[in-house]
């Protein structure tokens, strides 16, 4: 009986040793625990992200070929059957060659204007000088003979003379008049002649204005064809980043419309970690400070990070839709702000792609 009381109480003296072990370990975790929640915070609102980039076509047509699969990396992305930009650089390649073509008429008329019009002004004016001169000349010769008819007429009144010798000298006069007369309707016919050929500098000023006009259409057809040309080169797709493709949205087949998607792809040297944490305990994080983390699909691997910036706004800021308070209704909730952690040693952890979950804690 005593024996069997000795055991009883052996068995409860174990037990309870083992009670107080169980309870002392467990206030040491929890208490280690409740210590490193005090002095860290948390959240497990973090993704892993990199830079990305919709590619999307910038000139229209069939995709006649995609160059890459998803999960690999290339230049050229996808290419763009290049019948119709082939047909719009030749018609930029034939408005240019008019343009040539009438340039080169229109610079030969106005080289033609520049040379005859200040011959035809010279001329005219040549012509109105000789004109000046036969007036002046037949004026002398008028005024001469308007003498001799006055004195010959007085002489025939006196009967000194006869009516023959006379009626010479009045045919003379007569003659010298109408040769006046001639001479100073050639005068203005000249001076009208002149400001004929004057005016005919209207003609230069015209063709200055049908060449200037031509060699505009030249820099538009030629501004055209360089615009045909960047556009034909646009057949071919190429990443604008050093990446790998993550998806793929067309088919070859698909009709390209420019602005539309075809092509998302990331550079995975880029990768880096987008933490939101409570308003709350951001005052605890700054730039520089150590970050460790764990991702979902690696829970046994503790990774570590540097904090980058905190962004100076909230998350709800940024939001398609922001949260509009002014409507009457609103709850205070705690807004999260982002802050960005550079992973360490990226390049060994090829396996943190962008879009994994993961939890952040960072030493207050």
């Amino acid at each position: 009986m005593d024996d069997t009381k000795t055991k009883v109480n052996k068995w409860r003296l174990g037990g309870r040793v083992f009670l107080m072990l169980i309870l002392s370990v467990t206030l040491i975790l929890s208490g280690r625990w409740l210590y490193w929640r005090l002095n860290h915070v948390t959240t497990n609102a973090a993704y892993i992200k990199a830079d990305m980039a919709n590619i999307a076509p910038e000139v229209p047509g069939r995709i006649s070929e995609i160059t890459v699969k998803e999960g690999q990396a290339g230049q050229v992305l996808l290419r763009i059957d290049p019948e119709q930009l082939d047909r719009h650089l030749g018609l930029a390649d034939a408005d240019l060659a008019s343009g040539h073509s009438r340039q080169e008429r229109s610079q030969a008329e106005l080289n033609q204007a520049r040379l005859t019009v200040p011959a035809t002004i010279d001329a005219a004016r040549a012509a109105l000088a000789v004109a000046g001169k036969q007036k002046i000349k037949a004026q002398a010769n008028l005024d001469h003979w308007q003498l001799q008819y006055k004195r010959f007429k007085q002489l025939y009144e006196k009967q000194t003379i006869r009516k023959a010798r006379f009626d010479e000298v009045e045919t003379s006069w007569r003659v010298a008049t109408a040769d006046f007369n001639t001479a100073k309707a050639q005068v203005s016919y000249a001076a009208a002649r002149l400001k004929e050929a004057e005016a005919s500098r209207s003609v230069i000023a015209k063709a200055e204005a049908v060449n200037r006009e031509v060699t505009d259409g030249i820099h538009k057809a030629e501004e055209a064809r360089k615009l045909a040309k960047l556009n034909r080169s646009r057949c071919e797709v190429k990443a604008p980043i050093n990446g790998v493709v993550a998806r793929i949205l067309v088919r070859e087949g698909d009709y390209a419309t420019p602005g539309r998607p075809a092509l998302g792809i990331y550079n995975p040297d880029s990768g880096y970690i987008e933490a939101r944490f409570e308003e709350t305990k951001v005052r605890h994080i700054t730039p520089g400070k150590k970050a460790v983390f764990t991702v979902d699909n690696l829970p046994d691997r503790n990774l570590t990070g540097t904090v980058v910036v905190v962004t100076p706004a909230s998350a709800a800021e940024f939001a398609l839709i922001p949260r509009d308070v002014y409507a009457g209704e609103f709850t205070k909730v705690v807004q999260r702000i982002p802050v960005r952690i550079a992973i360490d040693n990226l390049n060994s952890h090829p396996d943190l792609l962008p879009g994994l979950a993961c939890e952040v804690s960072i030493a207050k």
